[in-house]
C-alpha cells in the first residue's frame, strides 16, 4: 500500500473529533498559544481556512484531555481528509465509496498495492455495476486514498459504518440538493415500517425493489428486511451508489433471472435528481404504477407539491391518469422539515396496490391522511403505518378498520374536486352535523330562539350540491381569495383619533377594537401604499393562536402581522365571509398553517341570504351581550349598596310588565 500525506482536519472537523461546539476549537487554537503545550499549528490553508495535521490534533486532544472524547486518536480518520480530496467532488466521493465497498468483498485493502488495484477490480466487479469503473480512475490517479480508506474503516469500526459516514458528509456538503436531499431519520423509519408491514403481510415468497437513488433508504431498507424478501434493484437504471452502499453493508442483489417471490413490494423516493420538476416526478409515480402486477404493491415517498398539493392544469391530469387506475390506495401528507436541504418543503407518501376487488368503479375509495402538523414519532409512525396498510385490504376489511389519520376519499370525488388532494382532518369535518339531521335541528334551534328572531323560511334541500370545501391556497390560485399583508405600524403613529387600528391581539376581544387609531394624513404619508379593508374583509392572525374576525364596515388599517383576507366580489366561489371566520377557529396554527386552512362553501345564489340572516342574528346577539351586560351591572350595583347600607330592599321582588312578558317567554319555551 502507498504511503500518503498527513490527513488534514479544520476547525469544524477538530470540534467534531473532540466532541465541542465549533467555537471552542477556535478557543482552544488563542488560549493556548502561550502554553508550554500549545494547540498545533496549521500545516496548510484549504478555501482561505487553515487546516491541520490530524493526528497531531488528537494526540494534543487525548495528552490534554480536552474536549469529549477519549479515542480521539483511533476517530481522526473519521473527521479529517487526505490531501485532495473534497466531499463535493462527486468522482473523489465515488473513488472512496468504491475502495470501502472492495474492502468489504476483499476483507482488507492493506496488502494490495497500488499497481494491483485494477486487477482486483476487475476481479470483484467483472461486469461493471458498481466498483470497477471508480477503482480504475482511481488507480490512474495513484491510489492515493488506499490507506485512507483503511483508516476511515478502523474508525467507523466497519465498511459499512465508514459508507454511511461518507454518506452523511457528502450530504453536508450538497446545500443545493432541494427535494432530492437527504430524507430525516423519521421518514426513512416510516418507510421502512411500512415496508415490512407489506412484506410481512404477503404470506409469499416476495422481492423488494429498492429505489436506484437514495442509498441510505436502499441500505436501510435492506438492513431491516433481512433474509424476508430478495432484494433488486429496478432494471436498466443506473444505481452504482446504492449498489456500493449493498456491498458495503454486505447485502446482495438477486440476479434478475433468479427472482422467484411471487409478489413485487417496489419503494420509490422522487424526485431522482435535483433537476427532476414536477412532470418528470409524476411521469416516474406513474412508470411505477404501471409496472405493477395484480399483486404487487409500491411505496411511494416525495415532495407534497407533486403528490398532494394543487398543480398546473396539465400536471394535474398526470396525476389523475395515475389516480384513476384505481392502483393509490393511500394517500398521507406529512410535515415540513423532513428533507434535510428542503427544510420548508413538506412530503407525501403514496400506497399502491391492485385496485379494490368486488367494488364498482365508481364506488372505489381512497384513504387519505394529513399530518401536516403532527410530528412523526415511534407511535405516530405505528398508526400511521397501520392505517396506510389496511388501505390495501379489501373494501370489507378497509372499513373495519379503526383509522387514527386516515379518512375515506371517492376516487371519483377526489379526481372531480381538482386541487389538493388532502382536506381537512377528518376531526373537522366531523364537527359538523350530519346533513341529513339539518333540517330538524334547524327547526328546534329556531324554536329556541324565536324570542329573539322571527324563524326563516326554509326550503327543500338543494338539487344541486354546493361546492366542496377547498384550501386557502386553491381559493387563492382560482382568484375567490386573496391574501393581503397587515401594514407595519410604529409605534409613534398610534394616537386617539383618526383611523381605526385592528392589532393581532385586538382578535382575542373584538370589543377592543376601536381603542387603537392612526392620523388618517400621517398613515397615507408613511404608508402611501398600504390600502385600508374593505367591508367583508377578514382578518386573521396564525400566532400564538389562530383568531378571525369579519370588519362588517371597513375602512380600517389591519396592524402586521395579522392579514387579511378579501373575497373576490366579482367570483366569491361560494365563499361567505362569517363562515370564512368561523372556519378558521380551530384550525392549525404557525407559519404558514393558513395556506392549508379549508374553508366552507355555498351556492352562489345563496351567500346574500345567508349574509343577511348571518348578520341579523349577529346583532340580536349584541343586543342580548350589551342587555346581559346592564343586567350584570345592575346586579354588580344593587349588592354592593345593600352591603355598604347605602339601600335597604323590601321582601318582595319589583314586577313589572317587561319582568312579567319575559317570564311568559321563558315559560312557553319549557
Amino acid at each position: 500500500m502507498p504511503s500518503t500525506s498527513p490527513l488534514l482536519i479544520d476547525l469544524t472537523g477538530v470540534a467534531r473529533l473532540a466532541g465541542v461546539q465549533r467555537p471552542t476549537a477556535s478557543v482552544w487554537r488563542t488560549r493556548f498559544a502561550a502554553t508550554d503545550d500549545p494547540f498545533p499549528q496549521a500545516v496548510a490553508e484549504r478555501s482561505g481556512r487553515p487546516v491541520f495535521d490530524a493526528s497531531q490534533v488528537a494526540e494534543w486532544l487525548s495528552r490534554t484531555e480536552h474536549g469529549n472524547n477519549p479515542d480521539a486518536r483511533a476517530d481522526a480518520a473519521a473527521a479529517a481528509l487526505p490531501s485532495g480530496f473534497a466531499f463535493s467532488d462527486q468522482q473523489a466521493v465515488a473513488e472512496l465509496e468504491a475502495l470501502l465497498a472492495l474492502y468489504a468483498m476483499r476483507g482488507s485493502l492493506e496488502d494490495l498495492p497500488a499497481a494491483d488495484l485494477p486487477q482486483a477490480a476487475h476481479e470483484a466487479d467483472p461486469s461493471d455495476e458498481s466498483v470497477l469503473s471508480e477503482l480504475v480512475a482511481h488507480a490512474d490517479r495513484g491510489a492515493p486514498w488506499l490507506d485512507y480508506a483503511e483508516r476511515l474503516i478502523d474508525a467507523a469500526y466497519s465498511p459499512a459504518a465508514a459508507q454511511e459516514l461518507v454518506g452523511r458528509r457528502r450530504a453536508a456538503s450538497l446545500s443545493t440538493a432541494g427535494s432530492a436531499g437527504p430524507l430525516a431519520d423519521e421518514v426513512i423509519a416510516l418507510v421502512v415500517a411500512a415496508t415490512q408491514a407489506l412484506i410481512t403481510d404477503a404470506n409469499a415468497d416476495v422481492t423488494l425493489t429498492l429505489d436506484a437513488h437514495d442509498a441510505e433508504l436502499a441500505a436501510a431498507l435492506a438492513t431491516a428486511v433481512g433474509d424476508e424478501a430478495d432484494l433488486a434493484l429496478p432494471t436498466g437504471v443506473d444505481a452504482r451508489r446504492v449498489r456500493r452502499r449493498l456491498v458495503a453493508a454486505g447485502h446482495w442483489l438477486t440476479n434478475p433471472s433468479e427472482l422467484t417471490g411471487s409478489r413485487s413490494v417496489v419503494v420509490a423516493r422522487v424526485p431522482a435528481a435535483v433537476s427532476d420538476d414536477t412532470t418528470t416526478v409524476l411521469r416516474a409515480i406513474d412508470e411505477v404504477s404501471l409496472s405493477l402486477r395484480e399483486q404487487d404493491a409500491a411505496i411511494v415517498i416525495g415532495p407534497s407539491r407533486a403528490l398532494v398539493d394543487a398543480l398546473e392544469p396539465a400536471d394535474e391530469l398526470l396525476r389523475a391518469d395515475t389516480l384513476r387506475t384505481g392502483r393509490v390506495r393511500g394517500i398521507a401528507r406529512l410535515a415540513a422539515g423532513l428533507v434535510e436541504t428542503a427544510s420548508r418543503e413538506s412530503l407525501a407518501l403514496w400506497m399502491l396496490g391492485a385496485p379494490m376487488g368486488q367494488v364498482a368503479i365508481v364506488d372505489r375509495f381512497t384513504v387519505v391522511a394529513d399530518l401536516i402538523d403532527t410530528p412523526l414519532t415511534r407511535a405516530a409512525r405505528a398508526d400511521l403505518v397501520s392505517d396506510v396498510v389496511a388501505s390495501m385490504g379489501t373494501a370489507r376489511e378497509v372499513r373495519a378498520h379503526a383509522f387514527r389519520f386516515a379518512q375515506f376519499v371517492q376516487t371519483r370525488n377526489l379526481l372531480a374536486r381538482g386541487g389538493s388532494l388532502v382536506g381537512a382532518p377528518a376531526a373537522t369535518r366531523q364537527a359538523h352535523p350530519n346533513p341529513t339531521d339539518l333540517p330538524a335541528l334547524i327547526d328546534a334551534a329556531a324554536a329556541a330562539a324565536h324570542a329573539e328572531v322571527a324563524p326563516y323560511a326554509i326550503g327543500a334541500r338543494a338539487t344541486v350540491p354546493p361546492p366542496a370545501p377547498a384550501s386557502v391556497t386553491d381559493l387563492v390560485r382560482k382568484g375567490h381569495l386573496r391574501v393581503i399583508s397587515g401594514t407595519r405600524l410604529g409605534t409613534d403613529l398610534h394616537g386617539s383619533g383618526g383611523l381605526v387600528v385592528v392589532r393581532a391581539s385586538d382578535l382575542d376581544d373584538p370589543a377592543t377594537i376601536g381603542n387603537t387609531r392612526v392620523d388618517q394624513l400621517t398613515f397615507a404619508a408613511r404608508h402611501p401604499s398600504a390600502g385600508l379593508t374593505r367591508p367583508g374583509d377578514v382578518i386573521f392572525r396564525t400566532s400564538p393562536t389562530v383568531a378571525a374576525w369579519v370588519d362588517v364596515d371597513g375602512s380600517k388599517v389591519a396592524a402586521y402581522p395579522a392579514r387579511v383576507l378579501r373575497i373576490t366580489a366579482a367570483d366569491p366561489g361560494g365563499l361567505v365571509p362569517e363562515l370564512l371566520a368561523a372556519d378558521i377557529v380551530g384550525q392549525p396554527a404557525g407559519p404558514g398553517a393558513w395556506k392549508r386552512w379549508m374553508l366552507r362553501r355555498v351556492a352562489p345564489q345563496a351567500i346574500a341570504p345567508l349574509r343577511g340572516a348571518l348578520a341579523e342574528i349577529a346583532a340580536q346577539s349584541e343586543a342580548l351581550r350589551d342587555r346581559a351586560a346592564r343586567l350584570d351591572r345592575y346586579a354588580e350595583l344593587l349588592a354592593a349598596g345593600v352591603v355598604a347600607g347605602a339601600v335597604t330592599l323590601g321582601p318582595e321582588p319589583r314586577v313589572n310588565e317587561h319582568t312579567d312578558t319575559i317570564a311568559a317567554d321563558a315559560a312557553s319555551t319549557q
